[in-house]
This record gives C-alpha cells, structure tokens and sequence, in this order.
C-alpha cells in the first residue's frame, strides 16, 4: 500500500474546499434569480408561476394608467402588443415611466389577478440624450453653421 504524502493531502483538501466554494456559490445565486417575461408567456404559464418573484417587461398601454389621488398607487397594463397584464404599484415611479413608454417592472404573480409590484424600471430608447448635451449640440451646430456661412 502507497503512503499518501503531503502533496497528496494539500491536493485532496484543495479539491474538497473549491467543490464546497462552488456549491456555495451556486445555491446562493439560485434564491437571488429573477427571470423575466412579457405578458403573454406570462399567462401561458400562469399556473406555474404563481406566487413566484419576476419581472415583466413591455409597454405601458396608452390610456391604462390610473393614479389614486393623494397616495401613490397606481395601476396600469403592461402589454407585449399580442396580451397585456394589469399591474398594481404602490410607491414613487422613475422620472421616466408614462404611458407608452417601456417599463420591467419586478413583483408576484397570482394567477388571475392584478400583478404586484415591488419596483419599476423605466426604459427609455438607446438613443436617449440629456437635455443639457442636447441644448448644448444646438448651439454649436448654429454656431457652426453661422461661421460657414461667413
């Protein structure tokens, strides 16, 4: 019978704690996942994602939006353009939510219900520009033209 030496027992405890470090890793981002989807897979899959936390992301349809006065409950659809899914939210909306716009918002789900919110996230397109840079681009593009011009 082999003698196990030193290396051997630093290359079997290595081994053994770098499984445990990733085993550790991977059931800890399991409870942390949010998956996304639009309305419609949504309610193709409603029985099997009722009460679990997600996100949905699509448009906020025009003319759904309703605000409660002095509070800041809201209610609205958000729509894939093919189903749409009503939402409940209760706290302060970004900048950049309006009807029309596209939204994620993250929450739960139960199956024929009002969907619960917990967060919104409002997207806006790639080419978005502050005010500022573009006031700023109008200026100098005048001002461009203006020396060409003399």
């Amino acid at each position: 019978m082999i003698k196990p030496t030193k290396r051997t027992w630093m290359i079997v405890t290595l081994v053994l704690v770098a499984g445990a470090l990733i085993s550790l890793v991977l059931t800890s981002f399991s409870g942390a996942l949010v998956y996304f989807y639009t309305p419609s897979e949504i309610l193709a899959k409603a029985g099997e994602l009722d009460n679990h936390k997600l996100r949905i992301g699509g448009m906020v349809q025009e003319g759904s939006l309703q605000k409660e006065e002095n509070t800041l409950k809201i209610r609205f659809l958000v729509t894939d353009g093919k189903s749409h899914l009503p939402v409940y939210y209760d706290g302060i909306v970004p900048d950049l939510f309006r009807e029309g716009q596209g939204v994620v918002v993250e929450g739960m789900y139960k199956s024929g219900q009002t969907f619960e919110a917990s967060s919104i996230l409002a997207k806006h397109s790639e080419d978005y520009v502050p005010v500022e840079m573009t006031q700023e681009g109008i200026a100098k593009a005048k001002e461009s033209l203006i020396k060409s011009l003399q």
